[in-house]
């Protein structure tokens, strides 16, 4: 399994080191920021043997950009999204976090700002929420610290190393997939009013399948030619 940990506009350059000490500890070495603050001094003061991580960070624009090439994103949050509960699942404990990862070949674990954490849209481009027992009156963990916890769950029964054989879809391509149905949908009687909360459903259901890419190609086909229309039988 190779791991990527996205951090979603971090606000503190010394959070950022701290993260990076605690990925080195556990052998995990890509570390994606999307915006947020600059690497600084302070950064690799804080980050000790994760000074390499900081090195070869990856920067993006927008989440979506930072996933593109993971076939799965495990969003991370200390409070329930507040809003219309019909558009989240509750989130899971982090003890799952093995049964979720489970022949993935390329997760992203993302972490939310240190103040607010993850907006309603950013977990939305996630597949599933764990979360951290703590004291629910005061349930945010310091950032690297909430990585940490994270990281030794998934230390404790998976070996973070190469690559297995079966090669699951990428973000990119599972987000083809998505928008190839939804485009159907959308062409359909299908009442438009459902077709965004739709898409939500759509998304767990095709994470839950997991189809590796050969799979991918051959549902492709399979909606593009429904798409496409009847078959000339002349």
């Amino acid at each position: 399994m190779l791991l990527r940990i996205v951090l979603v506009e971090p606000q503190h350059p010394g959070n950022i080191g701290a993260v990076a000490r605690v990925m080195a500890n556990f052998g995990i070495s890509d570390l994606a920021l999307v915006n947020g603050c600059e690497v600084t001094d302070d950064s690799y003061a804080r980050s000790k043997s994760g000074r390499p991580v900081l090195e070869n960070l990856k920067r993006f624009e927008t989440m979506k950009e930072a996933l593109a090439d993971c076939d799965i994103a495990v969003a991370t949050s200390g409070i329930k999204p507040k809003g219309d509960k019909r558009w989240f699942r509750a989130p899971k404990n982090v003890k799952k976090i093995n049964k979720i990862l489970e022949d993935r070949e390329k997760p992203a674990l993302v972490f939310g700002r240190e103040n607010y954490g993850l907006y309603k849209e950013e977990l939305a481009l996630c597949e599933t929420t764990v979360t951290i027992s703590t004291n629910p009156e005061y349930p945010i963990l310091n950032l690297s610290h909430a990585v940490g916890i994270v990281l030794y769950e998934i230390k404790r029964k998976v070996k973070v190393k190469g690559p297995k054989k079966r090669k699951s879809v990428s973000q990119e391509e599972f987000e083809r997939l998505v928008d190839r149905i939804m485009e159907m949908l959308e062409d359909s009687s299908y009442p438009r009013r459902k077709l965004a909360r739709s898409k939500t459903t759509l998304r767990r259901l095709v994470s839950r399948g997991n189809p590796d890419e050969g799979e991918y190609e051959n549902l492709m086909g399979i909606f593009k030619a429904i798409k496409e229309g009847k078959r000339d039988e002349n």
